[in-house]
């Protein structure tokens, strides 16, 4: 029996559609678990252990283990994308630091390890524009996953044909082209989408390929079994040879 259900975290829309007939008390866990992670790392509530971090109000080693964890985790990418993603923040009145890049997509595969320990099998999780998919649909061999394109978010600029993997954006639509990469050039990056097993890291690394605008790649070799697709503002569309067979480009490219 398909089962789903939806809650607003950190600005983001969080929805889950369950195509096995599980226990409907899981969705309740998972609401809970988002609620956590709402109440703990929004930089938006200035009572989250993360606002605290960032006034110096809580030490790090007095926080919670979820917090320990993100914040090292967050570190370790910063390290291995060469500070192409990073959890600095310079919003005027914000903490100064802001894991959202990572957290919100960790989350997701937090909420995930919950699905399947209760049974689940097939069903999507929907994070904005980002997803993990596991399994299969009822009705197709591979979940199909719009990727909106960033000269127009109310297009479709390509679809991926996925199983047992994780899809999230970065670009334009997102985060505004006043804040990243060149204002002008035909080879201006607007959007980048990476696909793999995990969301966190998949989100983590759609920020940094974004934030640097495409530059450099080689750092990303270090990130097993992640792919990404690159949207220009020349309208050209690139992607990793692994995505050959899993992907369409939509008419508007």
């Amino acid at each position: 029996m398909r089962s789903s259900h939806s809650l607003e975290v950190m600005g983001t829309v969080f929805s889950v559609s369950i195509e096995d007939d599980i226990d409907p008390e899981i969705l309740i866990e998972v609401s809970d678990w988002w609620e956590h992670v709402e109440q703990t790392f929004s930089t938006f509530r200035p009572d989250s252990q993360i606002s605290a971090i960032g006034r110096g109000e809580l030490q790090l080693e007095d926080a919670s283990v979820d917090v320990r964890h993100v914040l090292a985790v967050c570190a370790e990418f910063e390290a291995a994308t060469e500070g192409r993603f990073s959890i600095r923040s310079e919003r005027p009145g914000g903490p100064g630091l802001d894991p959202a890049g990572f957290v919100k997509g960790w989350s997701v595969d937090e909420a995930a390890l919950m699905l399947r320990a209760a049974g689940a099998i097939d069903f999507a999780i929907y994070a904005g524009g980002d997803v993990l998919c596991s399994g299969r649909p009822a009705d197709a061999e591979a979940w199909s996953v719009g990727v909106r394109l960033p000269q127009n978010p109310d297009a479709v600029g390509a679809v991926l044909s996925v199983n047992n993997a994780a899809v999230a954006s970065s670009g334009t639509y997102e985060r505004g082209e006043h804040i990243w990469g060149p204002e002008s050039g035909s080879g201006a990056l607007l959007g980048a989408t990476v696909v793999g097993p995990n969301l966190g890291p998949a989100d983590a690394l759609a920020t940094a390929i974004f934030s640097d605008q495409g530059q450099s790649f080689d750092w990303l070799s270090r990130f097993h079994g992640y792919s990404v697709v690159l949207f220009a503002a020349d309208g050209k569309v690139r992607w990793s040879t692994a995505l050959d067979s899993r992907i369409e480009v939509g008419e508007q490219i």
